[in-house]
Parts: C-alpha cells; structure tokens; sequence
C-alpha cells in the first residue's frame, strides 16, 4: 500500500515509517495537515496515519477537507494517532471522517496489526474496483451487442430506431431537413441460392464495410435493416445532397465488382436505393421511412441498379 504518515514529530513519523516499511508498504511523510490535503489532492493514497494536534490546521480538520476533496471515488482508511483518548475526542475524529484510533505513545506492534487490518481492506476495495471495471466491460459489449449488427457491423434496426426518432425531432423543432435512404441489394435471394449462404454473408459483410466506408459525417449513420436491406439517416440533408449520396453508394458498391450470374441487370451485385427527405411534411420519421420505401419500389419497377426519390 501506499501509506501516508502525518505528524509534526520527525521521531513519530521515523518510529512509524519503521513499522510500516518492513512489510513492503511504500511510506509517504507529511509533517502539516496542509501538506498533506495538498499531496492527497494531487496523488493516490491508500491509508492515512494522521496526528491529532499539529500547527496550522489539526488532523481532524485536514480529514474533513480530504473527505470532501476526494469523495467515495477516492476513499482510504484514515488512523489518527493521538494523545487525546477522551469521548469528545473519539467523536470529533470519526465524525471528521477518521476510521480508527491508535494511542500516543505508539505501540509498535499495535500499530502494526491495525495495518494489517485495514490492508484486508485495501484488498477487497481493489478485488471490488476490478469486479466493477469488469461489469462495465461487459455492459460495453452487452450495449454493442444490442446496438450493432454482427454480421456487417453496421448500427441494427433497434438503433436506427431509436435514431431516427431523434433525429426527427431534432430536424422538426430547428426547421433542418432529414433525409432517408432505402438500399436494396438486387435479386439477392437468387445470389443465395446460387452461391450458398456462407457466400451470401460474404457479400453482405462486404457490402456493409462499403457502406459504412461512404458516411463522411459523424452525425450520418449506416444500418442493416434487415435481411439484404440497409438503410441511411442523413440528419441536415437535402434531397438534393442525399440523392447524390445515394448515387455515390450505388457506384461504391457497383465498384466492389462481386459476381452474381444470376442477376438480371449486371454480372455484379447492385442496389436499388429509394430517398425520401423530410421538410416539415411528415408527421414522424416512420413517414419519412415509408415514403423512402415506396421510392425503392419504383426504383426496383424501374430496372433496378438505380435510385428514386418520393
């Protein structure tokens, strides 16, 4: 541990340092209550053996300002060591923050043991902060996991939801467009079969790592819709804008030149994209969503490998 030894006595913090060092602990000495709320303010400490009575301000009142600098985040055992043994004592010191009391003159071996103790304390407090830094690990990946698509990486439905909803209002109170933008990969059923499905994810992880490639925003996100559907939030987009990003799309993903004999537009996957952008005429974002929808159908009645606007 590292301990921190305050007293105005050189002979008290020797005789304790003595005590402390032969068991490993690394030693800290401090002879004012100043020095030590100002060394505690600015280093981590992990057990305090503080003097009562000292010039400047006293160990009951350096403590108290150590508590409310460091908060339970910075926590740490603090032992006065004092002459002082009556109740009134006791009690100033534990309602200060102190957690024990150990009598001047000191007792070697007392002294000792009481660290001993609070070690036992120090190491569950450090099994406690790994238990807790592994819980938001895990709650990390467990967010992801929810948030993300496996398979392309790609924001899921779940977060295009939540997005999009957001967004929407986000756009509707500062009078902004939003655009949206439906991805269709072309006769993708027949690559499927052709190909087989292990082939299939192939393509649709390919595929999402061209897309996600195409955002150049923070603010734009690129999703996995479902199945061979993906989909794009373009918050401050015109239609403009967005139907330019969605031919920038189509030629990426025409680029990525993947084999499919079974499509009847190219020898190549492509995509049929529909946009739909929204500029104070729909009433939700599920709208915006729909229209971007019924704009890739008449991309797809269209011939496909082209894109549509509502």
């Amino acid at each position: 541990m590292k301990i921190l030894i305050v007293d105005d006595s050189q002979a008290i913090r020797l005789l304790v340092a003595q005590c402390v060092v032969p068991f490993g602990h690394e030693v800290i000495e401090e002879e004012t209550g100043e020095g030590a709320v100002k060394y505690v303010r600015d280093n981590t400490v992990d057990l305090a053996l503080m003097d009562v009575e000292m010039p400047g301000i006293n160990g009951f009142e350096a403590t108290q300002q150590i508590r409310k600098l460091k908060g339970d985040e910075g926590w740490f055992p603090i032992i006065f060591l004092t002459t002082k043994n009556d109740d009134d004592s006791y009690t100033q010191g534990f309602l200060a923050g102190g957690d024990a009391y150990l009598p001047k003159p000191i007792n070697p071996l007392r002294l000792q043991l009481q660290i001993t103790a609070m070690e036992r304390i120090y190491y569950m407090r450090q099994k406690l902060k790994q238990v807790q830094a592994e819980l938001v690990e895990a709650n990390t990946a467990l967010l992801h996991l929810s948030m993300f698509d496996k398979l392309t990486g790609l924001a899921n439905r779940r977060h295009f939801d939540q997005t999009l909803e957001k967004e929407y209002k986000l756009a509707k109170r500062k009078k902004e467009p939003l655009s949206i933008i439906i991805c269709d990969i072309d006769f993708f059923k027949i690559y499927n079969d052709s190909y087989g499905h292990q082939v299939g994810d192939s393509c649709l992880e390919l595929i999402g790592k061209c897309l996600q490639k195409a955002v150049g925003r923070p603010t734009d996100l690129a999703c996995r819709y479902g199945g061979e559907e993906f989909i794009f939030i373009l918050p401050n987009t015109h239609l403009q804008g967005a139907s330019c990003f969605a031919e920038k799309v189509r030629e990426a993903v025409a680029a990525l030149a993947i084999e499919h004999s079974g499509s009847k537009v190219a020898p190549y996957v492509t995509l049929s994209l529909g946009v739909a952008t929204y500029n104070g005429q729909y009433k939700s974002g599920e709208e915006i969503t729909k229209a971007a929808d019924e704009a890739l159908y008449r991309a797809k009645e269209k011939g496909r490998n082209r894109y549509e606007t509502a």
